[in-house]
């Protein structure tokens, strides 16, 4: 059956490749054209003075070298040769520039062909990436041409429809509105669909490891995990929980530390700091009790004396941090549900309690333990998922 789209801008690929990737052969995991194309993306990006500038390429690029990709194709030879489903399908996020670049990693190395729809919002970034996609499958990669094809469409275009009637794998990255709406576009029953939901994040502080540290280092390794994205990624740390003896003490070194930071580096628009007033304001009226501490706009704390439930209802963005200090490392179970993606933390001894106590309680959430200043870190397993085995298919022996 032909396929009609309509009112497509194509950044990467064309309407050759989009009507005919359907058809497209299925590629084994982690193949070595893949290998290849990925390793040489890598070193454009970072010879580019451009798009290095940005720190979020310049981290997708790192994470995309030869060797490195290399290194993560050796850790699934002993699961054995596996082959993409086909074709995959991806509603990229409006929020974070350079995801739809990661989603298509995933899918390209699991051995599939891949559309992905990004967000009308322009970035610069997405500019820079597609160019360099584009240049690369060219010249020097035209075979994996008919693999990608990278698009923009309004959201009541047809085409989320077509694309969705067709495609293999379908991955949604996006609030759970967006899930849900996308998600009203049926797929084949042997589609095999990822939505990557709203999630939030929290960071656990040990304070006595804290005060042994090099807090400007440690302040430089949060900003990363908040501000560098303005909060609005996941694994960005939204609630701030803290342990140990001396915990007054750590509290006044950290928060210091980290408005010097905030105050050299930081730019907030005058519309995230309005909104901040008005999420306190709410905040405040649902759970009573709660202490807003700030010097300037651009980092305000909210002191809960208790963990309410659905506190996270309350998270926001742009340096808006809940805070609380636990009594035992067991309150912690009350915000490891399954709208918790990361913890972070902070003192060695805590990466293996943490993980014992979600082993042990049977919590649903807490897909990512990785201390402070990891919590961007790119990975091939992301929210619970495996997805080099998820988007790919193993072929059975017996």
């Amino acid at each position: 059956m032909e396929h009609i789209y309509r009112d497509i801008d194509f950044l990467v690929g064309n309407m050759d490749v989009l009507c005919n990737m359907e058809k497209t052969r299925a590629l084994p995991m982690f193949s070595e054209d893949v290998v290849s194309f990925l390793g040489r993306l890598s070193e454009v990006l970072l010879r580019d003075p451009q798009a290095k500038a940005y720190g979020d390429i310049a981290a997708f690029a790192f994470w995309l070298r030869k060797a490195s990709i290399k290194k993560e194709a050796a850790k699934y030879e002993a699961f054995g040769r596996r082959i993409g489903w086909g074709m995959a399908f991806h509603i990229a996020p409006s929020n974070i520039p350079v995801q739809f670049a990661v989603s298509l990693v995933y899918a390209l190395t699991a051995g599939n062909a891949s559309v992905i729809r990004v967000s009308n919002k322009q970035f610069e970034q997405v500019d820079l990436l597609c160019e360099a996609v584009s240049m690369l499958l060219q010249r020097e990669f035209q075979d994996l041409r008919p693999y990608i094809c990278i698009v923009r469409y309004a959201h009541d275009n047809e085409a989320t429809r077509v694309l969705s009637s067709i495609c293999d794998l379908r991955m949604i990255w996006g609030g759970d509105k967006t899930i849900e709406d996308i998600k009203r576009n049926s797929t084949q029953a042997r589609c095999v669909e990822l939505g990557f939901a709203d999630r939030y994040s929290i960071a656990v502080i040990d304070a006595d490891a804290y005060l042994q540290m090099d807090h400007q280092i440690v302040a430089g390794d949060f900003y990363l995990d908040t501000y560098y994205s303005d909060q609005n990624a996941c694994s960005s740390t939204r609630l701030v929980l803290w342990t140990g003896k001396r915990v007054d003490q750590a509290k006044k070194l950290f928060w210091e530390s980290l408005q010097k930071k905030v105050n050299q580096e930081y730019r907030l628009s005058d519309i995230s700091g309005s909104e901040k007033l008005l999420q306190t304001a709410v905040f405040a009226d649902a759970c009573p009790g709660i202490e807003e501490i700030r010097q300037n706009n651009a980092l305000v704390r909210i002191e809960l004396p208790k963990l309410y439930e659905g506190v996270m209802d309350y998270k926001g963005n742009c340096g808006y941090f809940l805070e609380y200090s636990l009594e035992s490392l067991d309150e912690l179970a009350c915000v490891l549900d399954k709208s918790c993606q990361t913890v972070t933390y902070l003192g060695d001894h805590l990466h293996d309690k943490i993980k014992e106590m979600i082993f042990q309680k049977g919590l649903r959430g807490g897909d990512r333990v990785v201390p402070v200043g990891h919590s961007l870190d790119l990975s091939f397993v992301w929210d619970g998922y495996d997805l080099p085995l998820t988007l790919s298919r193993k072929i059975n022996n017996q």
